[in-house]
């Protein structure tokens, strides 16, 4: 899932020195090998210079102009099922054990082959391990150097883990994300502590604060996504909308405590609104921190259903394109800015 604000406990970088750091990236033959072995990829999207670090997930974004303008999705949450066993009651997808898969047999000969190299990529379903040519399409993304990111659900973990390990072993993903849905699993935290690129995911309104207690002060790192109501969630929030509203409240008391448990703390942009994360947020750390809004340079396509939007809960839909940029073009600045 793309990322709307990230801070980090143990630094920061202000605007200037994002800048020399960006200067220092485009430098001279020795600054540039150095920096290519410490993980760290560059591009440039339309008046926007990325550095975004392949081993830690580090990203870095800066413009000379007064506003950020990008051409193309440097980052894209992709559906590639809609299969899945776990029946979550809350799930916007509405995923089902009857839910279909995409065709991924042939990449090149859809929009697919139109994506940059070092695109994030937040492949999610339905349940990614039960799709029959995962494992293929995570070889071709590598093979074009593209950066894969796989969503899953904590107990999809553990039936898979063995498997979820040899891709990251073998480089197939950068990054893997768990979704809590037990107050604590040990597993789950030794998978986390084990592999660096594991980020927790919960969802605003269903996970308690104290769930998180145990995982905190690990040096593990936190996405906090809004709560959709949207697919079932929208049943689940109509019978337990005081639950829900009470755990939204709880979580945002206890916002300040989870920015110092985990090492990293990220939120979507639901999230942001509402848990009202502005007002916990000073003006240096939000204009160092905000990624900006829904498809400013994000956005979400259902290669299930052949379709694409700026986010996943949109409802304006459209028919996917031949190349990534026409799809970019249709949705990009028709979400608003957070402020």
């Amino acid at each position: 899932m793309p990322e709307s604000l990230r801070t980090e406990k143990e630094k920061g970088l202000d605007k200037k020195t994002r800048r020399e750091q960006m200067s220092s990236y485009s430098g001279d033959k020795e600054r540039k090998n150095e920096n290519t072995e410490a993980g760290w990829r560059q591009y440039t999207n339309g008046n926007v210079y990325v550095a975004i670090n392949i081993f830690d997930g580090t990203k870095i974004r800066v413009t000379n102009d007064d506003e950020f303008s990008a051409d193309f999705p440097e980052s894209v949450d992709m559906k590639i099922t809609d299969h899945c066993e776990m029946g979550c009651k809350m799930c916007h997808e509405g995923s089902t054990k009857t839910g279909k898969h995409s065709d991924l047999s042939d990449p090149d000969a859809t929009f697919l082959r139109t994506l940059r190299q070092y695109t994030e990529i937040a492949i999610g379903g339905g349940a990614v391990t039960s799709h029959p040519q995962i494992d293929e399409f995570l070889v071709y993304l590598k093979e074009r150097k593209i950066l894969a990111n796989v969503t899953l659900h904590e107990r999809e973990l553990m039936d898979n883990i063995e498997r979820i390990q040899k891709w990251i072993d073998n480089k197939l993903v950068n990054g893997v994300g768990i979704s809590l849905h037990t107050p604590f699993d040990q597993t789950v935290c030794d998978f986390a502590e084990r592999n660096k690129n594991t980020v927790l995911h919960i969802i605003a309104g269903i996970t308690p604060f104290d769930w998180l207690k145990e995982y905190g002060n690990r040096g593990l790192k936190l996405l906090v996504l809004g709560y959709k109501n949207w697919g079932r969630g929208e049943e689940y929030y109509r019978e337990r909308q005081k639950a829900v509203d009470l755990h939204i409240g709880a979580l945002e008391r206890n916002i300040d405590k989870v920015f110092e448990m985990f090492k990293v703390v990220s939120f979507d942009n639901l999230a942001l609104r509402q848990l009202n994360i502005r007002q916990h947020t000073d003006d240096e750390a939000w204009g160092l921190c905000y990624q900006g809004s829904d498809a400013s340079h994000t956005m979400y396509i259902d290669l299930v259903k052949g379709e694409f939007a700026a986010t996943s809960t949109s409802a304006d839909r459209y028919n996917l394109m031949e190349t990534i940029d026409d799809m970019f073009a249709k949705v990009k600045g028709t979400m608003s800015q957070m402020v």
